[in-house]
């Protein structure tokens, strides 16, 4: 079969009103094509012929202005001192003096133990010393120096002594002239002898005596303290720089014990907790980065939310040569004075620490600033073009920051409408957009 009859069979085989389909549905793909074509041309025409998109923005000048540096960082404040009193005997409680809020000079009774037993043993003591001091014929105790050449038994020692070695003296001058008898001369020098060896041994008693007196003296000593502490007293505290008695008052914290309660000395039992509050210490966390800038004597503004309206000033006393790994930060202590007590131990507190000055430190509003990513940045108004700045922000005002970086004295930046801007975008300043409008 040639190629014409099988043409002829496929013609044969569709109706003829599918060949005149298809023939309209070729049409009209190419119609369609035409005017898509047509469209794109006139499309890139109009983008070709359209102005450039302007922005209308609200500006603001840089500022300059003096500023100062501060760190701004969170902490908590904590009494000068805190201590828990604990009583060094144990008794009954027989009177409380001071309850919490109470202030308390330093040396004031806080409160007394029952002190019968503690007087008792204190006339005890008091007795076996009277008694050793009667050995020696004493009416109180000697000094360290004491010559006990002055006690009576050992001066009746040295008499004894010296009378019998005149006597041996005596008796070997007439046995070297042979007017007398050697037995005699043996029996004066036997009890110049005897006389030696008493007087030794009183001397002996003498010293032993002196020893049990220092013996009671130093019980009476102990027995008299135990009854001191029976009043338990607010502590005097020595600075650590000065040597000085550190100045300031205690503030009750707690009160532990009460009136009747038995009190141990081991364990001990808490009795008060005291703060010292004239000056407050402030210790704050400050980041590692700023390591170089904190220094001793800086000083520090303090801020608590019961006070909202007052700064509390303060100076770096100490800075923790060492560095946290967890959070890279170091400890840094700041003293701050509290002589009306307003502030309290334990209380949360905001505070800059002021560690430098600039005199012509670079502002803009801060609402010129936008962070992305971590990143800050400005857009300047150069030749109605908004150029894309990147700052580093330093010290913060009342409606401003410190821009670091890229910008000029002069420079003009953009505070409202950065959301439609980009690098190169062309601005109409706000200003010139309301003169516009009026002039129409």
């Amino acid at each position: 079969m040639n190629s014409l009859q099988r043409g002829g069979e496929r013609s044969r085989a569709f109706p003829a009103g599918f060949f005149l389909a298809a023939a309209i549905v070729v049409i009209s793909l190419a119609g369609c094509h035409g005017k898509n074509a047509e469209s794109a041309k006139v499309d890139a025409d109009s983008d070709q012929s359209a102005p450039p998109v302007v922005v209308p923005v609200s500006v603001s000048p840089v500022e300059v202005r003096a500023v100062q540096r501060r760190v701004s960082v969170v902490g908590t404040l904590h009494g000068f001192e805190r201590i828990t009193i604990t009583p060094k005997v144990e008794g009954r409680v027989q009177a409380m003096h001071f309850d919490v809020g109470d202030r308390v000079a330093p040396g004031k009774t806080l409160l007394e133990l029952d002190s019968i037993d503690y007087q008792l043993a204190v006339d005890e003591a008091q007795q076996a010393l009277n008694h050793e001091l009667s050995r020696l014929d004493l009416k109180q105790p000697p000094p360290n120096d004491f010559d006990i050449e002055q006690l009576p038994g050992v001066e009746s020692g040295n008499l004894l002594f010296n009378n019998a070695r005149q006597k041996f003296d005596r008796q070997k001058t007439l046995l070297s002239q042979n007017a007398s008898s050697g037995q005699a001369y043996e029996q004066a020098e036997t009890d110049m002898k005897v006389a030696a060896a008493a007087l030794r041994l009183s001397r002996v008693n003498a010293r032993t005596t002196l020893a049990a007196i220092k013996h009671r003296e130093s019980l009476l000593t102990l027995a008299q303290q135990k009854l001191s502490e029976t009043k338990v007293k607010a502590p005097t505290l020595v600075s650590p720089t000065t040597r000085s008695v550190a100045p300031g008052e205690f503030v009750v914290a707690k009160r532990m014990a009460s009136v009747g309660e038995m009190v141990r000395a081991f364990p001990s039992t808490p009795v008060f907790e005291l703060v010292m509050d004239d000056v407050l210490k402030l210790h704050v966390m400050v980041p590692e980065r700023y390591m170089s800038q904190v220094t001793m004597g800086l000083d520090v503004e303090v801020s608590v939310d019961a006070y909202p309206q007052e700064v509390f000033p303060g100076k770096v006393a100490r800075i923790n040569p060492t560095v946290d790994t967890q959070s890279r930060s170091f400890d840094v202590e700041a003293h701050i004075p509290n002589p009306d007590h307003r502030l309290r131990h334990g209380g949360f507190a905001k505070a800059e620490v002021i560690v430098g000055t600039a005199d012509e430190a670079l502002t803009v509003p801060l609402e010129a600033v936008t962070r992305f990513a971590g990143v800050s940045k400005v857009f300047k108004v150069s030749k109605e073009t908004a150029q894309e700045v990147e700052v580093v922000i330093g010290t913060q005002g009342p409606g401003w920051v410190e821009a670091l970086g890229g910008l000029q004295p002069g420079d003009v930046v953009v505070t409202s409408g950065q959301s439609r801007l980009a690098n190169g975008t062309r601005v109409l300043v706000r200003e010139v957009v309301a003169k516009t409008a009026r002039l129409k």
